[in-house]
């Protein structure tokens, strides 16, 4: 969905010495659904005279009439906030605006007013901007729009005596300027106060809502939300955990805007989003692709009506999938990846339900889904043209999550199948919510797919055991948030430095008693000794004349990045060392966060800056690393490429300048390489290598706030040392400079050394011993340091290969011989015992087994399992300890038993207590786990499952 928004920041002269600014926005993805009745056909008239894009750019252009400033859309994944998934309001990306953080000099400090088209995923000192913002939201709505003032209902915030706020009668008195009284309502905290999330900027919204009928009194109903006025004026610090108070914001803003499909939809006089020019030509890609009949606009009382070979559900499946296209699309593009954790995780699901709408309702074929990407990126790149830039990009993340769900899908309606049988083997009609919930959260099963099976298999399913199940999940991850920010509060208050921030009262502050921002222009120059005053000391609890933290009016440390610089200030007279383990820039003051290691700091002592280690926000002390979209693992050839690169570029000696460049002329350099995501002052300093030289054009230009070498041959030396993945279509690589490069080097050299020695030894089990020795030696070293160059690490594992595989072939073989029957005698005598015992719990008159027999492996286990059903018929769980780190697991019962109790669904059972993955049919099941602490618990539950099932001990 895409909202159009206008955003005014009231700033007190307090908090920044400017006038006050104001900001429009546009822009969100919407969620699929639709309106209770649907306009049979679009008003040709309507379309015509407002398509799309005209009412987007008609919206900019009124308030840019307006004096607001065009501002491009920010990523839909907000980087630099954590208390949200996505971007889900237009007003996001201006938060560090609203509680006065927002850096000196930086674009967006520098706004006053700012009209934004917003891409968005929805899973005191206020008065003449309200008052503008109401008139603005008028003017554009009735004489721009030309949409019949009759029409327009009014709300208000009523008023929260829990929260200490009172009604805001200001809004109400404006909007009775335009409106009758009876249609200007009241509305409680639920539906007129605003939210970002769960932590930060709020406050009461007045909102315009549009009668699409008219001709009557909807007072009642209130039925189309068509303009929203957040008064954003008051800080959230924690509602859950601080008894829901709020505190005053020292920045006080107006936020105002609209849902642009739901604008268009009223301009085009049509009944919903889905039947608008917006999502037209996704529709007709949907139908080309999957030949189902056009979409109709049917629409169903409730979800039981959305079956196959009906119309509803072949409209309904039209915008699920043509809705989640643009999401993905939008999503994957400003760089978020489907996972199995937070905000992938709800990409993942997204991207589940639309396969499984358009394969089950549409007749869709596999790969369906990924072929409606380019019609997505065609209709959003023309405001946001950095989805046809990422467009492979996008096709070739949903085409692995498509193909790897749809394997999953038919492995989740077998598993479906099975425990149905189960259930009406017995005799049962319910499908237990316990069961529906694994479906959902294993295999991507939505509850409707679930019931939908379950009703052609004559069961219902246990709702309410679903929703208890995807509850605890749902309020596991805010628990742990909840978890996380409780003790990082405690910790704050036990004087732990590194969790200190300052908020917008503290700046605030600050700015009133004349406090200067910091100048770190120093950290630009490697070895600075900058001379600085400390100028405010900031604790657990807040400011004071002389404490345990101090912070310089000139910073030669770099903040903000992902690893800050550390270093001393040291007092000019030698009487103090304050350590600094931390830099944060909040608002233009940068905090330096530590320990007082000897004598006594207080405000206004001149400080001297001491031994700073510059760490930058891509590299450590150790290692510099570099994440890369990439589909694929890289060859042998390209790594060994990379790492000679990198060696020519320091042979080279190429020397590093910095210049500052105005950050929009920055963005537009050929070769800009720039940290997506992040926000760069103006100017920002533009790091080149080799400026004078002719073949400069061949390196990156880099935008960075740090320091930096002056010469690439400081660094001495480097060695690409990792190169692995780190979420699907995303590769990493690690090198090393310097010293540890060459650490690397020679590393690698006196194992190869080693090697040569043992294969021009004499052939023989010891030596052999000794190369597999040196094998697990070299994995070990890699393991604990990544201490190889990629092209030494190559070349010493194909010699150990080489060395294992052929020089000693003969004394190797030998010794697999003995390992393989000394294996299998263990598994015989294994079995052995596990069949006596069978036996004497047969005669006891139980109906299963569970047995641990250690160091013996899969394919012994499945031996040893089918001895004992077939010897005892009874069934049995056996699992073993192997190498003392892994539990190999097998489940097997008779066919007798496998109704009540189903092999697959006892093995995964036990596996959750070891942390364990596998999988199986009734009669037979086999997996592994990781987790030996769990193996006590396993044991147990195994055999209660077993009890509970079949009967006996």
């Amino acid at each position: 969905m895409l909202a159009l928004r206008a955003f005014s920041p009231v700033l007190t002269a307090a908090a920044l010495a400017r006038p006050p600014a104001t900001v429009a926005r546009r822009g969100s993805i919407a969620a699929c659904g639709g309106s209770s009745r649907w306009h049979a056909c679009m008003s040709a008239r309507d379309a015509a005279a407002w398509p799309a894009d005209k009412v987007r750019s008609q919206f900019v252009s009124f308030f840019e009439a307006k004096q607001h400033s065009p501002v491009a859309s920010s990523p839909v994944v907000p980087y630099d906030d954590p208390t949200l998934l996505f971007a889900n309001a237009g007003m996001n990306q201006f938060k560090p605006l609203f509680v006065g953080q927002a850096a000196p000099g930086s674009a967006l400090a520098k706004l006053k007013r700012a009209t934004n088209s917003q891409k968005c995923i929805r899973a005191g000192g206020k008065h003449n901007d309200l008052e503008d913002a109401i008139d603005w939201a008028w003017e554009l709505l009735t004489q721009v729009y030309g949409l019949p003032p009759d029409r327009f209902y009014a709300t208000y915030f009523e008023g929260d005596e829990g929260l200490g706020l009172a009604p805001d009668e200001e809004a109400r008195q404006l909007w009775l300027r335009y409106l009758p009284e009876e249609r200007v309502l009241p509305g409680n905290a639920k539906d007129n106060f605003w939210e970002m999330g769960d932590v930060g900027p709020c406050g009461p919204c007045s909102e315009l809502h549009y009668d699409r009928i008219g001709g009557r009194d909807a007072a009642h109903l209130v039925n189309m939300d068509g303009w929203e006025a957040h008064l954003v004026n008051m800080d959230d610090p924690d509602v859950l955990e601080a008894g829901g108070l709020l505190r005053p914001l020292p920045a006080k803003s107006v936020d105002t805007g609209m849902g642009f499909e739901r604008l268009v939809s009223i301009l085009q006089d049509v009944r919903s989003n889905y039947d608008t020019d917006v999502f037209a030509p996704i529709f007709a890609e949907i139908e080309a692709v999957t030949g189902a009949e056009p979409y109709g606009g049917a629409l169903a009382a409730d979800a039981s009506a959305v079956l196959p070979g009906t119309a509803v559900g072949r409209d309904t499946a039209y915008r699920v999938v043509a809705d989640h296209i643009r999401t993905l699309s939008t999503a994957i593009a400003d760089g978020a990846l489907p996972s199995n954790e937070g905000r992938g995780y709800v990409l993942r699901r997204i991207l589940r339900r639309a396969v499984r709408y358009g394969r089950q309702m549409l007749g869709a074929e596999e790969g369906f889904f990924t072929k409606l990407v380019p019609a997505a990126v065609g209709s959003l790149s023309a405001a946001f043209p950095e989805l046809a830039e990422q467009q492979d990009h996008v096709q070739a993340v949903i085409a692995d999550e498509e193909a790897a769900f749809s394997s999953m899908l038919s492995r989740g309606i077998k598993e479906f199948n099975s425990r149905a049988e189960a259930i009406k083997q017995a005799g049962g009609g319910g499908f237990d919510g316990a069961s529906a919930f694994f479906l959902y959260d294993s295999m991507g099963f939505p509850l409707d797919l679930t019931e939908l099976m379950a009703r052609e298999a004559g069961l219902a399913v246990d709702v309410s055991g679903f929703q208890a199940g995807e509850e605890e999940a749902r309020h596991a991850p805010a628990a742990k948030a909840r978890k996380a920010r409780s003790a990082a509060a405690a910790a704050a208050s036990k004087g732990d430095g590194a969790l200190l921030t300052l908020g917008p009262e503290q700046t605030a502050r600050l700015a009133d008693e004349g406090v200067a921002f910091t100048d770190d222009s120093f950290k630009f120059d490697l070895g600075a000794d900058a001379r600085a005053t400390v100028r405010a000391i900031y604790g657990a609890g807040g400011f004071v004349d002389a404490a345990e933290a101090g912070g310089g009016e000139h910073a030669a440390w770099r903040g903000e990045g992902k690893v800050p610089d550390v270093g001393s200030l040291v007092e000019a007279g030698g009487g103090a060392t304050f350590r600094v383990s931390s830099v944060q820039s909040f608002g233009g003051y940068v905090l330096h966060v530590g320990s007082l290691e000897s004598g006594s700091l207080s405000a206004g002592d001149s400080v001297l800056g001491e031994g700073v280690s510059q760490k930058g926000s891509l590299v450590d002390d150790s290692k510099a690393r570099f994440d890369f979209s990439h589909g694929k693992a890289m060859s042998a050839a390209e790594c060994e490429r990379v790492e000679a690169l990198g060696q020519q570029a320091l042979v080279r000696t190429m020397v590093a300048e910095a210049l500052p460049v105005h950050i929009q002329t920055a963005l537009a350099i050929n070769n800009l390489r720039a940290v997506f995501g992040e926000r760069y002052p103006d100017p920002v300093p533009a790091l080149l290598a080799a400026p004078e030289s002719d073949e400069w054009e061949q390196y990156s230009i880099e935008l960075c706030g740090g320091t930096h070498i002056p010469s690439t041959s400081d660094f001495g030396s480097f060695a690409l040392v990792e190169e692995c993945a780190v979420a699907k279509g995303v590769r990493r690589v690690v090198g090393v400079a310097g010293e540890l490069a060459a650490e690397a080097e020679a590393a690698g050299a006196a194992l190869q050394s080693r090697l040569a020695e043992l294969t021009a030894s004499a052939a023989g089990e010891a030596a052999a011993g000794e190369v597999e020795a040196t094998r697990k030696g070299l994995t070990a070293a890699k393991l604990a340091r990544g201490l190889f160059s990629w092209g030494r690490d190559t070349a010493l594992k194909l010699e150990v290969d080489a060395a294992t595989t052929s020089v000693h072939v003969k004394a190797d073989r030998e010794w697999l011989k003995r390992a393989k029957q000394l294996s299998a005698g263990e598994a015989d005598r294994a079995a052995a015992a596990a069949v006596a015992e069978a036996r004497a719990a047969a005669d006891a008159g139980d109906k299963f087994v569970v047995v641990q027999v250690d160091d013996v492996d899969g394919k012994a286990l499945q031996t040893l399992a089918q001895k004992v059903v077939k010897e005892s018929g009874l069934a049995v769980f056996a699992l073993s300890v192997v190498d003392g780190d892994k539990i190999a697991c097998l489940a097997s019962v008779p066919k007798g038993d496998a109704d009540a109790l189903p092999a697959n669904s006892w093995l995964q059972t036990v596996l959750a207590e070891v942390n364990g993955r596998g999988g199986g049919r009734p009669a037979q099941a086999q997996g592994s786990g990781t987790d030996v602490a769990g193996l006590p618990k396993a044991l147990e539950v195994a055999r209660a499952m077993a009890t509970e099932a079949l009967g006996g001990r």
